[in-house]
């Protein structure tokens, strides 16, 4: 209360609100009027609104999309709620649909749901948060029976996936998984697929290894396996994880300096440290590096050895066949599917981390090093 023992305004407008969305006057769905709108009727200012809308959503009253505005929120999200149709619908989420590994994920799905007697619905998030985070609202809004998340990083939209797990709403995670969320996921053996590659690599007499990404360790639970994956098959083969070698993140300074300095700074690197083979985040950085060392006039793999992850098509066409990690994308999506179902049909399961098998495929990009460049 202020000290004349008047609510505020903006409390003022949120029992307004509140007594018109009980009344039915606003029922679920509605839309409610805009922050302007509001302004003008109560003759308050916008920020007085906007803290009233805000408090609103809050309280569970409505939910609100950026651009679009502000609506009542279903009271209970329950099979009551549901569209027609959807209580058989399950909805992925993926950042782009010529993502590496899409399709497979989508046939993977799509083959056990339809086989099962649900269906799939496809949605994209354009690797942008906001968007990801909208979808999440609609999809739970309209009554979509469970959800399979492809999220953009694991640093994202906490807030709304920790409520659908209090809310117990069926939802699964691929490529990557939250440490702190009980949100079960279908993962590729990121930590085993790394190691195998390094392994090899240390195999074929290779000591001065490189690790290289686009993103941070930190924001990508994936790639953090990757690197985790790395470091631990150079210490089981007795060799020392050596920072010289290892560029986190590179995407920033790429970006910052233009991809013809950072790749010419990243070689010369390489070629004065005596690098002799690297390890990639993923095939198309792969590809990159491939590019550059051969218009650098370095030789693939007589003078480096390159190897990928994930055995993109892109593997097969670039001008040297690239040896990779391959992620069983088609299982991922298949797996993920018959998680949610059985969490539909049998209840609530327990968020754990299925780990799918990924295998090393060797093309033309891996050879020992050359002569004389070989040191314990």
């Amino acid at each position: 209360m202020t000290k004349d023992n008047k609510p505020p305004l903006y409390r003022v407008i949120m029992d307004e609100l509140k007594s018109q969305i009980s009344s039915g006057h606003y029922p679920p769905e509605a839309q409610l009027p805009t922050e302007a709108e509001l302004s003008s009727a109560f003759g308050v200012s916008r920020i007085t609104t906007r803290r009233a809308l805000e408090e609103l959503e809050r309280d569970g009253f409505i939910y609100r999309i950026k651009g679009s505005g502000s609506f009542v929120k279903p009271r209970q999200r329950g099979q009551e709620q549901r569209s027609v149709g959807t209580e058989k619908m399950i909805s992925l989420i993926l950042p782009s649909e010529d993502d590496r590994g899409t399709m497979g994920y989508i046939r993977g799905a799509s083959d056990w749901l339809n086989a099962n007697g649900y269906y799939l619905s496809i949605h994209q998030s354009d690797y942008d948060s906001q968007k990801e985070r909208d979808l999440l609202e609609m999809l739970t809004r309209k009554g979509i029976a469970a959800i399979i998340l492809y999220p953009r990083n694991d640093q994202t939209n906490y807030d709304i996936l920790h409520r659908l797990c209090l809310e117990d709403y069926p939802i699964v995670t691929i490529d990557k998984y939250f440490d702190s969320l009980p949100l079960g996921a279908v993962v590729s053996d990121n930590l085993g697929g790394s190691y195998q590659a390094v392994s090899r690599l240390i195999e074929l007499g290779h000591r001065k290894i490189a690790f290289l990404t686009a993103v941070s360790i930190e924001s990508t639970s994936s790639v953090r396996n990757r690197y985790f994956g790395y470091c631990q098959a150079l210490k089981d083969h007795g060799l020392p994880v050596d920072s010289r070698y290892i560029r986190l993140n590179m995407k920033d300074y790429r970006e910052k300096v233009g991809f013809e300095q950072f790749y010419n700074e990243l070689l010369d690197s390489y070629q004065a440290e005596g690098v002799t083979a690297v390890q990639t985040e993923n095939d198309l950085i792969a590809a990159n590096l491939l590019n550059r060392c051969l218009e650098r006039g370095i030789r693939i793999p007589e003078d480096i050895s390159i190897i990928g992850f994930d055995n993109n098509p892109v593997t097969e066409h670039v001008m040297i066949p690239l040896t990779t990690v391959e992620q069983n994308f088609y299982e991922i999506g298949r797996q993920a599917a018959e998680h949610v179902v059985n969490w539909l049909e049998r209840g609530k399961q327990t968020p754990d981390r299925t780990l799918i098998p990924v295998k090393l495929v060797e093309r033309d990009t891996t050879a020992p090093p050359p002569k004389g460049k070989v040191t314990e």
